[in-house]
């Protein structure tokens, strides 16, 4: 009996791989503040980033938020 671990084949453009790091660095700033939730919105206008871009990038791994929720930091810092 062979287990395989699937592997997903994901293509990240490397400006996202670069922009991924501030983005869990500012998400555990706002965890350490206490905070549970977090919009790309706000992600966007504290690293002067563009929220359509936060998002995409959110996606490529997988990150996904609530609409007027937001994003849960627990699972976006395992990610």
């Amino acid at each position: 009996m062979c287990s395989e671990s699937k592997k997903i084949d994901v293509k990240i453009p490397e400006p996202a791989l670069r922009r991924l790091p501030w983005y869990l660095a500012y998400v555990k700033l706002e965890k350490s503040l206490g905070e549970e939730y977090i919009s790309s919105t706000q992600i966007a206008k504290d690293i002067n980033i563009d929220a359509a871009q936060v998002a995409k990038d959110l996606s490529y791994v997988q990150i996904t938020g609530k609409t007027r929720v937001g994003y849960e930091i627990s699972s976006m810092i395992e990610v």
